[in-house]
């Protein structure tokens, strides 16, 4: 049984990305501008994502920019959990399994949501993009969580929706679930050593935490 589950957040939790993608394009065509297509807003999921905020400025300037990440920042908040994670919660609550948010987001930018949802309930620790030094793909974000659980990689399940995000999980040691949503689920996850994928809740509980397989 694994001793503590790492989540990521935008795109596991909540599905933030088919949100941001839709309030990308109004944006561009509100300005006269073509709007970004599917496949190029895939290749910026679950990292820095720096290639499309710079296309971005460049399209409609530092502060029409800034707009469209305050408005999704705004808005996410009335976005619904994801059912299946937050059964896998409120499992290991009741289980008293420690559990922690690692993601490429700054930690003030999900706060909003993330204290309307009642998640201070279930996590331990939250680790963002301003705690280290390069984000996902990068492994650093899962050790400095798995750190500050005070738990070895190998005793961790990390939760994941992307390539960038599972491929930091798997570099950082950790077994890592994939669960992809409709912007995610045609990313190139041959790349990833991934456990599983688009399990629901049921049967990770009982693959996973319930088998005599310990860890």
């Amino acid at each position: 049984m694994y001793r503590a589950v790492i989540f990521d957040f935008d795109g596991t939790i909540i599905d933030t990305e088919q949100h941001l993608f839709q309030i990308i394009n109004k944006h561009l065509l509100n300005n006269g501008l073509e709007g970004i297509s599917v496949d190029y807003y895939r290749q910026s999921i679950g990292g820095a994502a720096t290639e499309l905020h710079e296309y971005l400025e460049r399209q409609l300037g530092t502060e029409n920019k800034a707009a469209i990440y305050q408005e999704h920042n705004a808005t996410s908040v009335d976005l619904p959990i994801n059912e299946e994670i937050e059964k896998i919660m409120k499992y290991c609550k009741q289980r008293h399994i420690p559990m922690a948010i690692a993601t490429s987001s700054y930690r003030k930018d999900i706060t909003p949501t993330f204290q309307r949802l009642g998640l201070g309930e279930y996590m331990d620790v939250i680790v963002g993009r301003e705690d280290v030094e390069a984000v996902k793909p990068n492994p650093e974000l899962y050790l400095t969580a798995v750190q500050q659980l005070n738990y070895n990689p190998v005793n961790c399940l990390a939760i994941e929706d992307s390539v960038n995000g599972a491929t930091a999980a798997v570099q950082a040691g950790l077994d890592v679930i994939v669960n992809t949503n409709k912007m995610t689920e045609e990313q190139p996850f041959e790349t990833v050593n991934y456990i599983a994928r688009d399990i629901t809740a049921s049967e990770m509980i009982t693959k996973l935490f319930e088998s005599n397989e310990r860890r």
